[in-house]
């Protein structure tokens, strides 16, 4: 069952209960549209689409003429804009990579290794700073560690067990010889 706008109803909002069921009682619904007018308006329908699709066709017929009618000039003039374009774009690229190449030889000249360097120069232009900081912290680590193990190999008697004076040795031996006592 169809329902019953109200708001079609003057004043329906404003009246009282008995007000409203005359109202409603009293109302006439429109009629449906019958199965004749649904046929015209698919075939109105039908034809505005039909006449879209033709302007459609037309304008792309169009289009496609004006391409055709360009000059040898404009065409020319076209086709180095995209030259241009492509060599900008390999510029850019080349330039990326050089700057990627200066910054890694700058971190293998400050003692890092060519990958944690690659690594690293890979996201300093991009802002990305996790691996920069990341690889910096294992290079870190690790010159540590060499640096106690050089520091423990120059102190002289705490690896090898030798005794630090030598020189006093000698001195002992000599003293040893000159009272005829065993070296």
């Amino acid at each position: 069952m169809a329902k019953i706008d109200t708001t079609k109803i003057e004043g329906f909002d404003g009246m009282s209960a008995e007000d409203k069921l005359n109202a409603l009682l009293t109302y006439e619904m429109p009629d449906a549209p019958t199965a004749e007018e649904n046929s015209k308006l698919k075939a109105l329908l039908s034809k505005s689409n039909t006449e879209a699709a033709n302007y459609k066709r037309q304008m792309l017929e169009k289009d496609e003429a004006l391409k055709a009618k360009m000059t040898e000039a404009e065409k020319a003039e076209a086709e180095r804009a995209e030259r241009d374009k492509q060599i900008q774009e390999e510029l850019s690229a080349y330039k990326a990579k050089e700057r990627l190449a200066t910054y890694a030889t700058k971190l293998m000249a400050n003692g890092f290794d060519a990958e944690a360097a690659a690594k690293m120069a890979a996201g300093l232009p991009e802002g990305v700073t996790d691996d920069y900081f990341s690889a910096q912290g294992a290079f870190l680590a690790s010159m540590k560690q060499t640096m106690e193990s050089q520091a423990l190999n120059k102190q002289p008697g705490l690896s090898t067990g030798t005794p630090p004076k030598p020189k006093a040795d000698a001195e002992l031996a000599d003293a040893r010889r000159a009272a005829g006592l065993p070296t």
